[in-house]
């Protein structure tokens, strides 16, 4: 979550001195990447702006962690951050003077102090904000989202929903009502955390209602990082909203609903298919729908897109939707060892990521989703797709019926369309940003090499954090596309000879040893995890 701004300069004084004193972890969000936003909009059928040359927005930066990689990424773009933590904007100026960005401003701003001298944004996030601050800053959010987008813009909001949060909400009167003789930020936890464990040791063998759902939010909030805890939890507001609350309100600004970041979030699939019925039978309308969707779900948070009012949105998805589509998955056949092979034709894939589930007999399907594993981690063009599967299917045969053709085209859209809503893959209207392939002179991104000097978690090119062993962070630095693998090596034996790291030997321990050898076969699998994990690009 980013700093939240208060209204009264009380309130601002309390709340930036928490954020001082408690800094939130600032980091990556793949959700609020305009590459998800613009995927919605096409999908949804507005043209947002093309995200390799637009202008994005966030409120609440805090240190710039999700803002920097974009900026980095999108040379042709211009990002705004603004947030009222004056300790975390200051770190994050200075790690974009280290890194020489250009195309990138960091703000210590209250956001009641945007107006119309900011601008127009094709993007504007809102990330960890809206539920944690008073009425009237919300209602500014829903302004800025109105006045400073652009016709064709699409606005990230996140928030707190019931009717998830009624539970939640009242562990939180707890703890509040424990630490209240509290001021230190510190001691607040440690007694909000001392609470937590007395409720978890009173309710243990509670088997009633109120006992499985108090044990359940307990032990997620016994998980959590002690930042989480202090701003969830501790902080003055904490004002969560039911959907169609939300949506309403919004409205008010001439906003309407485009749809969630992840449209996985939105499909009535993941429901029992008499819940199904029953959700499209009572809720005639989207809005609606998505309401009793958060009843069944008892959902506790929401990632909406707006936009406005007199955007066309279209949500009836057909093949002329994947028009310029990249597909990206990781899907694995989900075979149980000793289980007998099926006659059937079905095959179930598993995405590990996202743990869905499908079984398919199509072959159509089936080759397309052997042509999207194998580009994986890669996006692969669906118009590719189409042609692979044309292939196969018509063997070469250049004078297969026109008609057969479309029809193939379209149920395989179908199917993809399918895939992507439940959330077996990801859909995006852009080539992969890195490279499997090792060049000449690989190369790892600014932001990449800049956090590998401070930690282990590193942005890659698909924004997302992504933890990395030793070897591989010490050696991060230097791939920057000036070096061979052989002068990496060097690099990497100037760190093991100054002591920064240390090689063990497997084998015999008195057998002659090709230093270089040695150093270049560790670089080189240095190279194969980064590529794996999207960290190399062209």
């Amino acid at each position: 979550m980013s700093t939240a701004e208060k209204m009264d300069t009380t309130e601002n004084a309390e709340n930036t001195y928490s954020y001082d004193v408690v800094p939130y972890p600032s980091h990556p969000f793949r959700q609020t990447h305009p590459e998800r936003l613009a995927t919605v909009g096409r999908l949804f059928g507005i043209e947002p702006a093309d995200i390799n040359n637009c202008r994005i927005l966030e409120i609440g930066c805090a240190g710039g962690g999700n803002l920097i990689p974009m900026a980095d990424a999108l040379p042709d773009s211009t990002f705004v951050g603004v947030d009222l933590s004056e300790f975390q904007i200051d770190g994050g100026q200075k790690s974009i003077e280290k890194m020489g960005l250009k195309n990138i401003e960091l703000k210590h701003l209250n956001c009641m102090d945007i107006d119309e001298e900011f601008g127009k944004f094709d993007y504007i996030i809102a990330h960890g904000v809206f539920s944690w601050v008073a009425e009237e800053v919300q209602e500014k959010i829903f302004s800025i989202c109105n006045e400073n987008l652009e016709e064709n813009g699409v606005a990230f909001v996140s928030y707190n929903t019931y009717p998830g949060w009624h539970m939640r909400g009242m562990i939180r009167d707890m703890m509040q009502y424990h630490v209240r003789n509290f001021t230190d930020p510190k001691k607040r936890i440690q007694q909000a955390r001392a609470i937590l464990e007395f409720l978890a040791k009173s309710v243990s063998k509670d088997k009633g209602a109120y006992g499985m759902m108090l044990n359940s939010e307990l032990e997620m909030l016994r998980k959590q990082t002690d930042n989480y805890l202090f701003h969830e939890h501790l902080e003055t507001n904490n004002e969560p909203v039911f959907f169609h609350e939300f949506i309403s309100r919004a409205g008010k600004h001439d906003l309407q609903y485009l749809g969630e970041s992840v449209l996985a979030n939105m499909w009535l699939g993941n429901f029992p298919k008499e819940i199904a019925e029953t959700l499209e039978r009572v809720a005639p309308d989207i809005i609606q729908r998505e309401q009793y969707a958060d009843f069944v779900r008892n959902r506790t948070f929401r990632q909406t897109l707006l936009c406005h009012k007199t955007s066309k949105v279209d949500r009836a998805l057909k093949l002329e939707s994947l028009d310029g589509a990249h597909l990206i998955g990781n899907l694995q056949k989900n075979e149980e060892e000793g289980q007998e092979p099926r006659t059937d034709g079905k095959i179930t894939y598993v995405n590990p990521a996202s743990r869905q589930t499908m079984t398919t007999a199509d072959p159509l399907v089936q080759i397309a989703i052997e042509k999207i594993t194998e580009a994986w981690p890669k996006a692969m063009a669906f118009s590719e797709i189409v042609e692979a599967v044309q292939e196969k299917v018509f063997a070469g045969d250049a004078l297969a019926e026109a008609l057969k053709i479309d029809q193939m085209k379209r149920s395989l859209a179908t199917n993809v369309i399918h895939m992507t809503v439940s959330g077996i893959i990801d859909l995006q209207f852009c080539e992969s940003r890195y490279t499997l392939e090792f060049s000449e002179k690989p190369k790892t991104s600014e932001v990449a090499r800049y956090q590998a000097a401070l930690t282990n978690r590193l942005t890659n090119a698909r924004h997302e954090s992504v933890a990395v062993d030793d070897l591989t962070r010490h050696l991060t630095p230097f791939i920057d596309g000036t070096r061979t693998v052989e002068e990496l090596g060097e690099k990497l034996k100037e760190l093991v000879d100054n002591g920064k790291l240390v090689i063990q030997r497997k084998g015999d321990k008195n057998a002659e040893i090709d230093v270089s050898q040695v150093m270049n076969q560790a670089v080189n699998e240095v190279l194969k995890r980064l590529s794996a994990s999207a960290l190399l690009i062209e």
